[in-house]
């Protein structure tokens, strides 16, 4: 009996000798060699990557824009009529319809766009997407586009019968009774206050004042001669802008600025 249990013990002994000597004259043979085979067989070194997926790896991250609501900083002492919305505007698939007062819907189409920014307010409504500025009133018949510069970031300001979106170069201004997009450039200065009462729209910066009759869309602005304006008011006939012991005065009728001496 012992001779045959030696015989078997020693075959064993043998085998796993052989074995064990395989796996350490080829390491590829192990488990861990198997896996970071296909682990290499998946790889792909970056100079054989497409151009494509070489150009998504390499793209800039995306810019992060930003729609706010303008903040005046000059006192405005204008008393506004109750404005009532007169516009509706709901958001569909890839789309945003307008309702008019008459009942007339009017669409446009959002695909390819992203929206950054959407309001309504008196008789018009605007939106401001990634690619357009986009504008609609109760005499429209379709969506009045503009175009910006795709700056970083804008303020809107809206009134009953204009709306204005800011950059850091432009002013971008829709007017309702034309239902078209005005461009106003700024020359190195910034913006200080927005307003709309009726047909007229009265804008200040820290180098001028502007004055625009929407219904003939002309623009009349007067220089500051550097002084500042801190506060202003619009009434039916005039709008007047405060300055220190001075005072601009710009009559409709006329439509001209006059300047006024306080101290006498």
């Amino acid at each position: 009996m012992r001779n045959p249990l030696y015989v078997f013990i020693s075959f064993i002994l043998v085998g796993t000798i052989f074995a064990n000597w395989g796996v350490v004259a080829n390491p590829r043979n192990d488990g861990y060699g198997a896996r970071q085979g296909n682990q290499e067989s998946r790889l792909t070194p970056l100079n054989q990557l497409s151009p494509e997926a070489n150009r998504i790896l390499n793209a800039p991250p995306p810019t992060q824009h930003q729609v706010t609501t303008f903040e005046s900083r000059v006192t405005d002492r204008t008393a506004y009529p109750y404005i009532q919305t007169t516009l509706n505007f709901v958001k569909g698939h890839l789309s945003y319809k307008a309702f008019l007062s008459d009942g007339q819907e009017i669409s446009y189409s959002t695909r390819g766009e992203h929206i950054w920014h959407s309001q309504c307010y008196g008789d018009l409504c605007v939106l401001v997407t990634n690619k357009n500025l986009l504008g609609v009133s109760n005499s429209s018949t379709e969506w009045e586009k503009g175009h910006h510069f795709g700056e970083e970031r804008y303020q809107i300001a809206i009134g009953h019968k204009a709306a204005l979106v800011i950059s850091e170069r432009k002013l971008y201004l829709f007017n309702s009774y034309t239902n078209h997009w005005e461009t106003i450039s700024l020359e190195q200065e910034i913006i200080r206050s927005f307003a709309n009462l009726y047909d007229k729209v009265a804008i200040t910066t820290t180098r001028r004042m502007i004055v625009i009759d929407l219904p003939s869309e002309t623009q009349f602005e007067e220089n500051l001669l550097l002084r500042g304006i801190y506060q202003f008011e619009m009434r039916d006939a005039f709008i007047n802008f405060y300055s220190g012991d001075k005072l601009w005065m710009f009559r409709y009728q006329t439509q001209n600025f006059e300047e006024v001496d306080l101290t006498d």
